[in-house]
């Protein structure tokens, strides 16, 4: 059976959960990319794009499938550890030894890396600089330069290769890798194992015994290098909405969003964000923003589930006397407010404890992953129609229905008028038009109801008392 409501809210959620949001000045360039869509660990790609790290192809993709070979990743980490500059020319002269790279391109940021330590020859002074790096040669290079010793890791040797990728994958730095660390790296990899081991804590030195001591301030090469630092909470509050038991015309200035009085995104979930510190930490620049996918569990309602107990039912995730309910991002004391709140269109009783009678779209949200359920958001949409769109005065009226002085749905419709610039176009509209609206943080977000015309053959209700229709054979 098809189901025929629209997940504004699901939908605005995935416009911003693509990937990570990175909303520093050299975003652009991630964004412009034209292949990005192909690339899979986004995340990864924006934030060395960000950091200028690595940068897109001429022709203005970033071939995510291409092969990185062994010079290009001694200048990606070159970089890194001269704090984002391009200082290979510098390093043109310096004596490293190597025979095979005297007219080659990337000859200082090579040069850096050998006399640095990072990087090894194959031998009788050749680098072979033209040859695909493999995931465990690049794990190698990474965690040299983060300060562990290859002699004492065993990083050296003819087990190099093991003592490497035991290291590495210890420390995180494989993390959602999925090919083979013995296979030459695409870019897109590249960039992954890059950005994992930004995060790995540095060396500063070794006990007697061979025991490796990170700084006491646990500075990682992103904090080092860039003076970036990784932060995880709960955003609570942001340009759109806030989860503080406000209403639900309430929002945060534009740009601002609260995790305990830092700026970033992505309401009532456990994120993990990237700052360029300065000393006063409110006002810190975000680089990157994702979700921590381990620390949250995220439901939508289906069309059958009648409530949220019935819904989490074989989730592992349960509703708790503070649990907060919020319906269009305003709060609600109980759930049975919320119900009767989201259901005062039907003149049905009170108390009613479906929710899914009105396009209702509903997150759950265990920000924690301990099995109970910090937030539950509900989004009621309502079917309307345009009275007047004017280009000319950047006004848009719609029907909406009307409450009496009680605030209780009355019968009768009233008409609202919107300005352009405090409403979110998802679809374009005009005068007659059908429209699915919902409003909160001051906004209204407008988009088109799916349309289906045919021939009506039944009306009935199914097993669980849902109401559908047939239309030329298909039902809704």
């Amino acid at each position: 059976m098809r189901n025929l409501k629209r997940a504004l809210s699901l939908a605005l959620a995935a416009i911003m959960l693509i990937g990570m949001m990175v909303v520093s000045a050299s975003a652009a360039s991630y964004n412009d990319l034209t292949d990005k869509d192909q690339i899979v660990n986004k995340d990864a790609v924006s934030m060395l794009v960000t950091l200028g790290v690595i940068e897109g192809k001429p022709d203005g993709s970033y071939a995510p499938t291409e092969g990185v070979d062994r010079a290009q990743m001694a200048k990606m980490i070159s970089v890194i550890m001269n704090q984002g500059v391009d200082n290979g020319a510098l390093y043109e002269n310096s004596p490293s030894g190597l025979t095979d790279i005297s007219s080659h391109w990337a000859k200082g940021h090579i040069n850096y890396c050998y006399t640095t330590g990072i990087i090894a020859g194959r031998g009788n002074g050749k680098f072979d600089p033209d040859a695909g790096v493999t995931g465990s040669e690049a794990a190698k290079m990474l965690l040299v330069a983060a300060g562990y010793d290859p002699a004492i890791e065993g990083l050296t040797g003819t087990d190099w290769e093991i003592n490497t990728n035991a290291l590495a994958s210890k420390l995180g730095i494989f993390r959602n890798f999925k090919g083979s660390v013995a296979e030459p790296l695409s870019r897109d990899n590249a960039a992954l194992l890059i950005y994992n081991a930004l995060d790995v804590e540095m060396i500063e030195s070794y006990t007697n015994n061979g025991y490796a001591m990170a700084y006491s301030d646990a500075r990682t090469i992103l904090s080092s290098m860039y003076g970036v630092y990784k932060v995880e909470g709960v955003v609570v509050g942001n340009k759109w909405a806030e989860l503080d038991k406000t209403d639900s015309d309430s929002a945060l200035k534009d740009g601002k969003t609260v995790l305990d009085n830092v700026v970033l995104y992505f309401l009532g979930k456990t994120v993990t964000m990237y700052i360029e510190k300065t000393t006063i930490l409110s006002d810190s620049k975000v680089l990157g923003v994702s979700t921590k996918d381990d620390v949250n569990v995220i439901n939508a309602t289906a069309a059958t589930q009648s409530t949220v107990k019935d819904y989490l039912k074989g989730t592992g995730v349960a509703v708790t006397k503070g649990t907060e309910f919020y319906v269009n991002y305003g709060y609600c004391k109980t759930e049975e407010d919320a119900h009767n709140l989201i259901n005062d269109y039907s003149y049905a009783a009170n108390n009613s404890d479906k929710f899914n009678l009105n396009g209702v779209d509903v997150e759950i949200i265990d920000n924690n992953n301990d099995g109970d359920a910090e937030y539950v958001l509900f989004t009621r949409e309502t079917l309307s129609e345009v009275r007047t769109y004017s280009e000319k005065n950047e006004t848009i009226s719609f029907y909406a229905p009307g409450y009496d002085k009680n605030n209780e749905l009355a019968n009768k419709t009233v008409t609202e008028t919107e300005d352009f610039e405090d409403v979110v176009f998802n679809d374009e509209v005009t005068t007659d038009d059908l429209i699915l609206y919902v409003q909160y943080g001051g906004r209204t977000y407008i988009s088109a109801p799916e349309v289906v015309t045919g021939k009506m053959t039944r009306v009935d209700r199914d097993k669980a008392d849902e109401l559908f229709i047939t239309v030329d054979g298909e039902e809704y």
